[in-house]
C-alpha cells in the first residue's frame, strides 16, 4: 500500500490516532521520571503508597495530554496524516527533553526547572548549572535521535492500529485511566485537608504536578476536622527536606536566659519609622540597633513571616508545609522552656502558620481573634500581651509573638489620625497613575501610628514588671507597601520586588548591647541565625539551618533574595532581577526600569540556586 502523507484524512480518525499517540508517550514520561522517584525516600503507609501508585501514572498520562488542544487544532486546520504527525512528534519530543533536563537539575538542585534555569540554559551559561562534559552532549544527542525514532515508531502503531479500526477497550481505558487521575487529586485533598503529610510531600517530585485542594468543602462535610489535634495523621515518612543539616547543639543552662518579645507590623514600610509616625518605636529605637536598609524575605505576609522565623528562602514554604515542619528556632524555644504567647490579629490559619510556624503547638495557641475586625484584634491581642507579660514568673523565660494587621487594611480608630487629609475609605478599583496617593498614605500613616500607641502600651509594661532590662524586643514589618512610588500604579505589595514593597524597619532592643544605627544591608533570613547564636547559645553553623547569616556582619553582600508566590528576585546593590515563572528574567535598575543589554550574573545565579536547593534531602 503506497502511503501518502499529503492526503486530507477524516478528522475522527485524525483525532483516535492522536489520544493513542499522547497515550503511548505518557508511559515514556513515567520511564524518565523514574528518576525524581529515586531522589525520594518510597512511603512505608499504605494509604502513602497508594496515593504514589495512583497519581504518578495519572499525573504523566495528564502531562502528556496537555498537548491535545495544540494536535487538536493542528488536525482542525490541516488533517494531514504528513503534518499532524510533525507537529505531534515535534512537541512530545521537546516535553520528553524538557522531562530528562528536568530530572538532571533536580538530581543536583532538588527542585524542578524554574526561571532563573531556564534563562541560564537558554543563554548559554547552561556549564553553570550542569556539569557539561563532551559525554554529556553525546548523550544528549544520542537521546535526541533515539526520541526522534521512538516517535516515529509510535506515530505509525498508533496509525496502523486505528487505520485497520480497532475500536476496542477505548472507551474503556479512557474510564479506567480518568478515574485513576481523579482519585489522585481527591485523595491529596483529603491529605491536605487531613494534614497527612506522607501523601503531600510527595507532590514535589512529580514535575508541573498542581493537585486538588478543597479543605473548607471536605470540612462542611464532616471528612475533616477544623481544627486538627497536634500532630494529627503527621507521618514519619522519610522526608524530602535535610533541615536542619545537622543537629542543632545549644547550651541550654545559661545562667540567665533573656526573654524575646517579636512585634510584626503588617505592611510597615521602611520610611514609617519616624518620631512623627511612630513616636514610641522611635524612641525605643535610639537605645537599640536599628538597621536602616534591612529587607524581608517576601513581598507577601507568607513569605516574609515565613524568612523572620525559619531563616530560609521563601522558596522552601510548600515544603514545609507539605510536611508541617516548625522551624529550629521555634524548636529550641521550646526545648529550652520558654513559656509563649502567640498572638495575631488575623487569623493564623491563612497564611497556613497553624501548619508551618506554630505547627508544633497549634493546639496550645490562639488561632484566631474575635474582636471583630483588624482594629479591634489588633487591641485585643495588645491587651492580651500586658495580660501575659504582667503574670510571667520572674524566673521564667518567655517568648511573645505580636502580629498587627490595621496599617494592613489601612484601618485605625477616630482617636488616632493626626495625618490629614486621609481617605474615608479606601476603593482599590479606582486607584490609578493619576490618584493623588496623599491621602492614601495619610490614612495607613495613621493606621500605623495607632499601632506604635499599643506597641507602646506594651513596652510600658515590660518596663512597669521591670523585664525591659532582661527582655529583646524586635520590631519589624512582614512587607513593605507601596503608594504608587515608582510611578507605575503600583499599590500595596505583592506587585514587585522594588524597596517599596520589600524593605522594612528592623528595631532590636538588645539588653547588654550598645546602642547602634546600622547601614549595612540585612535581610529577615539573618534573625534567626543571631538568635539562635546570640540567645540561645547554640554554637552550630548557621549554614547548617539557614540562608542567613549574622545581623552583625558587615562583610559585602552580593544580593538578597527575596520570594513572592511563583517569583523570586535577587536584590542586588545596583539591580533587582526578577525570574518570573515563565522562564524570564527581568534585569530592572532601582526605579524598576530595564536595564538595556543587561546580563543574568551567573555566579549570583548559581548561589541563589544552591541555596533554594541545600536544605533538601539527597
Amino acid at each position: 500500500m503506497v502511503t501518502n502523507y499529503s492526503q486530507k484524512q477524516p478528522r475522527s480518525l485524525m483525532f483516535r490516532w492522536s489520544m493513542w499517540f499522547l497515550a503511548l508517550n505518557s508511559c515514556v514520561f513515567m520511564l524518565v521520571s523514574l528518576n525524581f522517584l529515586k531522589a525520594m525516600t518510597l512511603p512505608d503507609s499504605t494509604l502513602a503508597k497508594v496515593f504514589l501508585a495512583i497519581a504518578y501514572p495519572g499525573h504523566f498520562i495528564s502531562l502528556s495530554f496537555y498537548l491535545f488542544p495544540v494536535i487538536a487544532l493542528i488536525i482542525l486546520m490541516f488533517p494531514r496524516r504528513g503534518v499532524v504527525f510533525a507537529v505531534s512528534m515535534s512537541l512530545e519530543t521537546v516535553l520528553i527533553l524538557l522531562l530528562i533536563i528536568d530530572s538532571l537539575v533536580f538530581a543536583q538542585y532538588r527542585f524542578h526547572l524554574n526561571g532563573m534555569i531556564w534563562n541560564l540554559l537558554t543563554s548559554g551559561a547552561v556549564k553553570d548549572i550542569l556539569p557539561i562534559t563532551t559525554k554529556l552532549w553525546l548523550v544528549l544527542a544520542t537521546a535526541i535521535t533515539a526520541i526522534l525514532i521512538l516517535e516515529w515508531v509510535f506515530a505509525q502503531t498508533c496509525w496502523h492500529w486505528v487505520h485497520k479500526g480497532h475500536k476496542r477497550h477505548g472507551a474503556t481505558i479512557s474510564a479506567i485511566v480518568l478515574s485513576v487521575i481523579i482519585s489522585g487529586h481527591l485523595l491529596h485533598a483529603w491529605a491536605d485537608a487531613n494534614h497527612y503529610t506522607p501523601i503531600t510531600k510527595q507532590v514535589r517530585y512529580l514535575p508541573a504536578y498542581k493537585p486538588l485542594t478543597m479543605k473548607k468543602l471536605l470540612v462542611s462535610v464532616g471528612l475533616a476536622k477544623k481544627q486538627p489535634n497536634e500532630n494529627t495523621l503527621r507521618g514519619n515518612d522519610g522526608s524530602a527536606l535535610a533541615y536542619p543539616l545537622e543537629t542543632i547543639h545549644c547550651t541550654s543552662e545559661q545562667a540567665a536566659k533573656l526573654n524575646l518579645l517579636l512585634i510584626v507590623i503588617d505592611s510597615w514600610r521602611y520610611d514609617a519609622l519616624t518620631p512623627e509616625i511612630t513616636p514610641n518605636i522611635w524612641r525605643l529605637s535610639q537605645d537599640s540597633w536599628r538597621f536602616d536598609s534591612h529587607y524581608s524575605s517576601g513581598n507577601a505576609t507568607r513569605f516574609g513571616i515565613f524568612g523572620l522565623f525559619y531563616g530560609l528562602y521563601g522558596t522552601y514554604w510548600h515544603s514545609m508545609l507539605a510536611e508541617e515542619k516548625s522551624p529550629v528556632l521555634m524548636r529550641e524555644l521550646q526545648k529550652q522552656k520558654y513559656r509563649m504567647s502567640i498572638l495575631a490579629s488575623a487569623p493564623l490559619v491563612n497564611p497556613e502558620f497553624d501548619r508551618t510556624v506554630f505547627a508544633d503547638i497549634r493546639n496550645k495557641i490562639e488561632l484566631r481573634q474575635t474582636g471583630g475586625g483588624s482594629v479591634a484584634n489588633d487591641r485585643v491581642i495588645t491587651d492580651k500581651m500586658i495580660s501575659f507579660v504582667a503574670s510571667t514568673p520572674k524566673n521564667e523565660p518567655f517568648f511573645g509573638f505580636m502580629f498587627f494587621d490595621a496599617p494592613h487594611v489601612a484601618g485605625h480608630p477616630e482617636e488616632a489620625a493626626p495625618f490629614q487629609p486621609e481617605l474615608k475609605e479606601v476603593d482599590h478599583l479606582t486607584l490609578n497613575n493619576d490618584t493623588d496617593p496623599v491621602p492614601y498614605k495619610n490614612r495607613y500613616k495613621n493606621a500605623v501610628f495607632y499601632n506604635d500607641m499599643l506597641i507602646g502600651r506594651v513596652i510600658e509594661q515590660l518596663k512597669k514588671s521591670n523585664l525591659l532590662s532582661s527582655t529583646i524586643v524586635i520590631i519589624t514589618g512582614d512587607h513593605g507597601e507601596e503608594f504608587n512610588d515608582l510611578k507605575m500604579n503600583y499599590w500595596g505589595h505583592v506587585g514587585n520586588f522594588s524597596r517599596y514593597q520589600t524593605q522594612t524597619p528592623l528595631v532590636i532592643h538588645w539588653p547588654g548591647k550598645a546602642p547602634a544605627t546600622l547601614q549595612h544591608t540585612t535581610s529577615h533570613l539573618d534573625i534567626v541565625p543571631t538568635l539562635m547564636k546570640e540567645m540561645l547559645a547554640c554554637d552550630t553553623d548557621p549554614s547548617k539551618f539557614s540562608n542567613g547569616r549574622y545581623l552583625l556582619d558587615t562583610s559585602p553582600r552580593p544580593y538578597v533574595l527575596i520570594s513572592s508566590w511563583d517569583t523570586f528576585s535577587t536584590n542586588e546593590p545596583d539591580r533587582i532581577s526578577v525570574v518570573q515563572k515563565s522562564g524570564e528574567i527581568d534585569i530592572l535598575d532601582q526605579s524598576y526600569k530595564p536595564i538595556a543589554g543587561a546580563k543574568v550574573h551567573p555566579d549570583i545565579s548559581k548561589s541563589a540556586m544552591e541555596g533554594m536547593g541545600r536544605f533538601y534531602a539527597r
